[in-house]
């Protein structure tokens, strides 16, 4: 019989004494990749999160959307607004509200790291990236909370496009967006590239990695991951392990 505390129900996740840590906040742009947070990167952050003991929170923006994507026919819907907020909300599950803040009240002095997911909300929604490529602009509070952390040596996550966010107000850091070429790998290929010639003109550093990697800006306490700057059909484990290795990191990094 499954006993959910694990054999003569023990827990078998490690369990922290004390007072509880401050959730991990996640900083979400909608529901979707075509128009808002991919959804495989904000459950995946959320999952590997969950398995190490942490706990989270998801903040977006209280505004409209850029515009609604039909996610089948990937191009732009006819005469519907939605807002950042309630479509984030989609990736609560039964605390609701508690789980969903507005990001304009995301203060760095509550937490001690930040996760970014990636997803076309990005450019088109934290940032006008979609319509002015290196020379955007970023949502205001996005701004400030990437600067804030950045200023308090607390740890930044990123997750596929999010380093465009980092990037363009933090230009000193190191990420990685995967490949900086379109190449056909054996499983995928990498169809998003134009963005890391991008995060250079920024002034960012470079590196290449698998999507199942993570590179870590040791100085700025920067992590990121390709996820699905890389295009694959069914392997998506590989980009749950890379969100995984983000995810470690970021958690490594926030008890120093």
């Amino acid at each position: 019989q499954f006993l959910p505390g694990g054999r003569g129900g023990r827990s078998l996740h490690p369990r922290h004494s004390g007072k509880p840590a401050a959730p991990l906040p996640h900083v979400f742009s909608g529901c979707g990749w075509w128009d808002g947070t991919d959804v495989h990167e904000g459950v995946y952050t959320m999952y590997h999160l969950s398995r190490n003991g942490a706990r989270f929170q998801i903040f977006a923006p209280n505004q409209q959307q850029m515009h609604v994507m039909d996610h089948m026919k990937k191009q732009p819907g006819s005469g519907e607004n939605r807002n950042m907020m309630m479509e984030s909300s989609r990736f609560s599950h039964g605390q609701g509200m508690m789980q969903m803040q507005d990001l304009s009240k995301l203060d760095v002095n509550s937490f001690d790291a930040v996760i970014f997911p990636g997803g076309q909300g990005v450019t088109k929604n934290l940032s006008s990236f979609v319509k002015d490529g290196k020379d955007c602009k970023l949502q205001s509070d996005v701004e400030r909370v990437l600067k804030d952390f950045h200023r308090s040596r607390k740890p930044i996550g990123l997750a596929s496009m999010a380093p465009v966010l980092a990037c363009r107000v933090l230009p000193s850091i190191e990420v990685t967006m995967g490949y900086e070429r379109d190449e056909n790998t054996r499983w995928g290929n990498w169809p998003h590239t134009s963005m890391v010639q991008a995060v250079k003109s920024m002034g960012a550093g470079h590196n290449v990695r698998e999507p199942y990697e993570a590179y870590v800006d040791e100085k700025n306490k920067v992590v990121s991951t390709p996820s699905f700057m890389w295009e694959t059909d069914y392997h998506y484990h590989y980009i749950f392990d890379g969100i995984g290795n983000m995810v470690k990191h970021v958690m490594r990094m926030s008890t120093k």
